[in-house]
């Protein structure tokens, strides 16, 4: 049996789903991987940096070392795998991306679920985890949990994509669900925040943002072609008519948020925008559903995966399995 020493950097309410999904799993990983888990570090803003390379209890680690930053708390903590889920910096990456670079330096797996470093960091991130023989995942970025990244490396090797769109925000469906019903704006956007699905700033999903940088991420590392949020055309919802908004609902043609990226030859062309999509399509999703389309050569009418309603254990579960294949690699 190997201890496998985790830590995480960020314990809010994602990390604290994937420390029970892990205790949840203790005795299938015992017996299926040979593996026990310990946490040894915890970080947050709430809660300072703490490490105890014996062991701690992340959501009461006051009896373990106090620490000061990032190499310190990696040092004294002695991850295997460090689980990092801190706020999204939609604008650079940071500080999640020297975080992670710190951690890869240091000879630790890195798990993700923030998408900015992906974004701002990939190739340098992946560079480092591979001349330390070591992995940088993060399957939690873009459809909390669904299989996106690791679906396309697994299974559709040299699958000729040239494209992929999608719907890639719940808190903007939500919204939008709640003005066709008559209600605003602002009441779907407390909506979103009740279902806890909104980011902590809700104008990241409303405007676009969030689905914009999703899109980046997925064109790094999808289609192997550097995108950047100012590359990509965004519109979101705010300034859509609710009446249009109730219209387009009653017609038939409710709007989404979608997302689009696509490669011809060297040119990209990516954006996010409202659309009108027919009410059985696979785009016009409802709740917090998400849904990814993938334009592939080898299928001719496209490859889609659909997420319904994930939740907190969803996203959680992408981390689980990144964490997963790091034992593999190990």
């Amino acid at each position: 049996m190997r201890r496998y020493a985790v830590a995480f950097l960020g314990f809010g309410n994602v990390a604290k789903a994937l420390a029970r999904l892990l205790e949840s799993r203790r005795s299938e990983l015992a017996v299926r991987y040979g593996v026990s888990c310990q946490a040894t570090g915890v970080a947050s803003r709430s809660l300072g940096w703490w490490a105890d390379a014996a062991g701690l209890t992340p959501t009461s680690p006051q009896s373990a070392t106090r620490c000061y930053d990032i190499g310190d708390w990696l040092l004294t903590a002695r991850p295997d795998v460090v689980f990092e889920s801190i706020a999204l910096d939609a604008h650079t990456g940071q500080p999640a991306l020297d975080y992670l670079a710190e951690t890869l330096r240091l000879g630790v797996h890195a798990v993700s679920a923030n998408k900015g470093p992906v974004v701002y960091g990939y190739q340098r991130l992946n560079a480092l985890a591979d001349s330390h023989a070591k992995l940088y995942r993060f399957e939690a970025a873009v459809m909390d949990g669904a299989p996106v990244f690791s679906l396309v490396r697994r299974c559709l090797p040299l699958a000729g994509i040239r494209g992929v769109s999608g719907v890639f925000t719940s808190t903007a469906t939500v919204v939008l669900e709640t003005v066709e019903r008559g209600g605003s704006i602002d009441d779907g956007i407390r909506e979103a925040q009740a279902l806890g699905i909104a980011e902590s700033d809700p104008t990241y999903d409303v405007d676009g943002w969030d689905a914009v940088v999703k899109l980046c991420a997925v064109s790094n590392v999808i289609l192997e072609r550097a995108l950047r949020p100012a590359d990509v055309q965004r519109t979101g919802i705010r300034d859509l008519d609710p009446t249009i908004i109730r219209a387009a609902h009653r017609d038939g043609h409710p709007y989404r948020l979608v997302g689009r990226v696509s490669v011809d030859h060297d040119a990209v062309d990516a954006r996010v925008q409202p659309e009108q999509v027919p009410a059985g399509s696979a785009l016009a999703v409802s709740g917090a559903t998400l849904v990814t389309h993938y334009d592939a050569a080898v299928f001719p009418g496209g490859l889609t995966m659909t997420s319904f309603a994930p939740d907190l254990t969803t996203t959680a579960y992408g981390m689980f399995a990144d964490f997963l294949e790091c034992i593999g690699a190990t």
